[in-house]
């Protein structure tokens, strides 16, 4: 009973839940906005979405939060936290998630790209757009 009383004023809600050894979790859109609000409230509830959704995902792979780097995995207790964090992996976490699904970066960063511009993520399209053509080269080299 102690211990509850010590988290609880910390810990108003969370966004989502992982295990990291049993590579199961689960997340809530509740808190995100209202989707059929409007085009914008849509773009803001996907936004948010789709990072506590890779984010919980990471921790499913294994990825503990990251704590060196702006980065998808870094932790975030509100709602303001977690809109400021990138939906990107920093260079540790997304070497991670290559080695754990044993993807082709340059397939994962074209289609994360090709996501973001259908979905009004621009910002986001250029990060994923500019990554690839980074690694392309490498890449290849490594083939």
């Amino acid at each position: 009973m102690r211990r509850a009383a010590f988290i609880l004023p910390f810990m108003f809600f969370v966004f989502g839940m992982a295990s990291l050894r049993d590579r199961v979790g689960v997340w809530s859109i509740f808190r995100f906005g209202d989707p059929a609000e409007s085009s914008d409230g849509f773009a803001t509830c996907l936004k948010r979405t789709s990072k506590v959704g890779t984010h919980e995902t990471g921790h499913m792979l294994g990825i503990r939060h990251c704590t060196r780097y702006e980065c998808n995995m870094n932790g975030s207790n509100r709602i303001e936290e977690s809109d400021a964090r990138p939906l990107a992996l920093c260079p540790e976490c997304v070497r991670k998630i290559w080695h754990a699904c044993d993807c082709d970066p340059v397939q994962r960063y074209s289609k994360m790209g090709s996501f973001c511009m259908k979905h009004g993520m621009a910002a986001e399209a250029e990060f994923f757009r500019k990554s690839r053509e980074k690694i392309e080269p490498v890449s290849a080299k490594n083939r």
